[in-house]
């Protein structure tokens, strides 16, 4: 069965009975008198308050799904603010982060006026005084970065024939054959935690693929990649000897296992990435980085050819609606980029 797909924003018909009556007390300008703390808010400023807060109890939904049973006054913590705040900080910016725990800030005054926010005032504005200034910088990486601490953590955790592999050392195998992947698929992180073997993961003869159907892209386009030849020989290591020491249930289906023997959670991913690339790189990269990291490389080998890039990433502007065409231009897309990184990492250790 297909896996449940991350809430990432919590739909209003499912937020809990009393979000909903206090968000529409608060909303509510029925009563021309009435004193509704956000009944005269521009449409803007409403839309932004009610995105914070559908994105935190999606967060919630993902993290902590006991806690959307507590009262709202209970629910919005310290410690849960800051949980979410580097949640976000997976996927944004912190110039994002900040904003979007201001708008949070501003919405629980709005549903809660009684409340006293200032504690969560400080924490918005510390994030704003620790972001860079807007549009400052990110240090540049390739996907070549990605596939060299790949493979290191492949190499040096890899299990030896006829020994079993220890735990710790089948996580970190895991981790690494998850960056390499990255570093030739840049999938989104979703998509990426939902991978099921049979459903998204196929062998047809010596070759495997990833196939993500249209449902279940942001795009809503069909994906297909070939896993490259560089790391089928990884793959089936892990396939047969490192994934088999975590799982627990054999009638488990997903292709990522946590070390205690489940499917690995959405949330995992981010730390998993950030936190081996800030050991071993000496910098903080996200899952979504390694998109980045695929269109730079990509732009650096062949900058005539972007859109190939597109096809690559699966970007919302790639028009098209012959199924076969679009199956055909994928596979072409990951096996170029593959031999591209092939090519260009050859280049770099000769010189």
């Amino acid at each position: 069965m297909p896996g449940r797909q991350p809430r990432l924003h919590l739909p209003y018909g499912q937020w809990p009975v009393e979000d909903r009556r206090l968000w529409e007390r608060a909303v509510s300008g029925d009563d021309p008198f009435g004193d509704a703390a956000g009944a005269h808010l521009a449409e803007a400023s409403r839309k932004a308050y009610l995105f914070a807060w559908r994105r935190f109890l999606g967060f919630l939904a993902i993290e902590e799904p006991a806690a959307l049973d507590t009262a709202p006054a209970e629910r919005v913590t310290r410690e849960r603010v800051r949980r979410f705040a580097s949640h976000l900080a997976d996927t944004n910016r912190p110039q994002s982060v900040a904003a979007q725990v201001d708008m949070l800030y501003k919405a629980a005054r709005i549903v809660m006026p009684e409340r006293d926010w200032t504690w969560l005032k400080t924490v918005k504005a510390r994030l704003y005084a620790v972001a860079p200034e807007h549009g400052a910088a990110k240090p540049v990486i390739t996907s070549l970065q990605l596939l060299d601490l790949g493979q290191q953590l492949m190499d040096e955790n890899r299990p030896a024939p006829g020994t079993p592999i220890r735990l710790a050392d089948a996580v970190r195998y895991r981790d690494g054959l998850m960056i390499a992947l990255l570093a030739f698929i840049p999938m989104r992180r979703k998509n990426l935690a939902a991978l099921e073997i049979g459903r998204h993961l196929v062998q047809e003869g010596e070759a495997w693929f990833i196939i993500i159907p249209g449902t279940e892209t942001k795009t809503g386009t069909a994906s297909e990649f070939k896993v490259p030849d560089l790391l089928v020989p990884y793959l089936v290591a892990y396939l047969n000897a490192v994934r088999p020491r975590m799982l627990r249930s054999p009638m488990c289906r997903a292709f990522w296992v946590s070390r205690t023997g489940r499917a690995l959670p959405y949330s995992a991913i981010g730390s998993i990435i950030a936190q081996h690339s800030t050991e071993q790189l000496g910098i903080r990269i996200a899952p979504h980085d390694a998109r980045d990291a695929a269109a730079t490389t990509w732009a650096i080998a062949m900058p005539a050819q972007i859109g190939v890039a597109r096809e690559l990433l699966a970007h919302a502007d790639l028009h098209t609606t012959i199924k076969h065409y679009i199956r055909a231009r994928g596979i072409e897309a990951s096996r170029a980029y593959a031999q591209t990184i092939a090519h260009r990492r050859g280049s770099c250790r000769s010189s």
